[in-house]
C-alpha cells in the first residue's frame, strides 16, 4: 500500500512539474511585444487547458491569455471573440473551486477588457461589475495586490472632473505595489501577472 500511494503521489508531482513548464513556456510568450506571440500564446494556452482540463491554472491562463490579447487589439468584433472564449475558460475555471480571490480578479479583468472595447456604451454595465467583482476579490484574500492594480486603473483613466486622475489612482498602485512584493511568484500555478503593469501606471502617475 505504502509503495502505491508513493507511485501516486510521484505521479501527481511529476504532473504539476510538466503543466508548471507548459504553462511558463506560453506566458514568456505571452509577455513579449510582439502581437503575434501573444497570440501564439493564446492557441498554447488553450491547448494546455484542452490538455489539463480538471485543471484550475490551465482554464485560468487561457482566460487570461484570451484576455491579454482582447486588450492588445483594436477591432471590436475580434476583441469580443477573444472575451467571449476568455468567458468560456473562467466558467471553467470557476467550477473547479479553487483560489476564490484569483478567479474574482479574473473576472474583473474581464469586465474591464470589455468596458475598453466600448467605454461610451458600456462603462455602466462593466465597470460595475469591476467594481463587484474585486470587492469580492477583497473579502477572500485583501492581500492580492492585482485587485487594487485593477481597482487604480479605471481611476486614473476618470477624468479629474469626476473624480479621476493620476492623483486620486497613485494610492492603488502603491498598494499594489506593496503586495506585489510580498507575493509568492515562485510558480506559475500561483498567478503573478501585474507587477510589471503596476509599475508602469505609477510612473505615469509621476509625469
Amino acid at each position: 500500500m505504502m509503495v502505491i500511494l508513493l507511485f501516486v503521489i510521484a505521479g501527481v508531482q511529476a504532473n504539476a512539474q510538466l503543466l508548471n513548464a507548459e504553462l511558463k513556456a506560453a506566458y514568456e510568450k505571452l509577455n513579449s511585444p510582439n502581437m503575434a506571440n501573444k497570440v501564439l500564446a493564446a492557441g498554447q494556452f488553450e491547448k494546455i487547458a484542452a490538455k489539463w482540463s480538471s485543471d484550475w491554472p490551465a482554464n485560468y491562463y487561457a482566460a487570461y491569455a484570451n484576455t491579454v490579447v482582447a486588450l492588445n487589439l483594436h477591432e471590436a468584433n475580434r476583441q469580443d471573440a477573444y472575451l467571449d472564449k476568455a468567458d468560456d475558460y473562467l466558467k471553467k475555471a470557476t467550477v473547479l473551486h479553487q483560489s476564490a480571490d484569483e478567479t474574482d480578479v479574473l473576472t474583473a479583468y474581464i469586465a474591464f477588457a470589455r468596458f475598453s472595447v466600448d467605454p461610451a456604451n458600456r462603462w455602466k454595465t462593466y465597470l460595475d461589475l469591476v467594481s463587484a467583482s474585486l470587492e469580492m476579490a477583497k473579502k477572500a484574500n485583501p492581500n492580492n495586490p492585482r485587485i487594487y492594480y485593477l481597482q487604480g486603473i479605471p481611476v486614473f483613466n476618470r477624468p479629474k472632473a469626476y473624480g479621476g486622475g493620476k492623483d486620486v489612482a497613485k494610492p492603488y498602485f502603491e498598494k499594489a505595489k506593496e503586495l506585489f512584493a510580498k507575493q509568492d511568484s515562485t510558480s506559475i500555478l500561483k498567478p503573478y501577472w501585474g507587477e510589471n503593469e503596476n509599475r508602469g501606471y505609477l510612473e505615469k502617475c509621476k509625469e
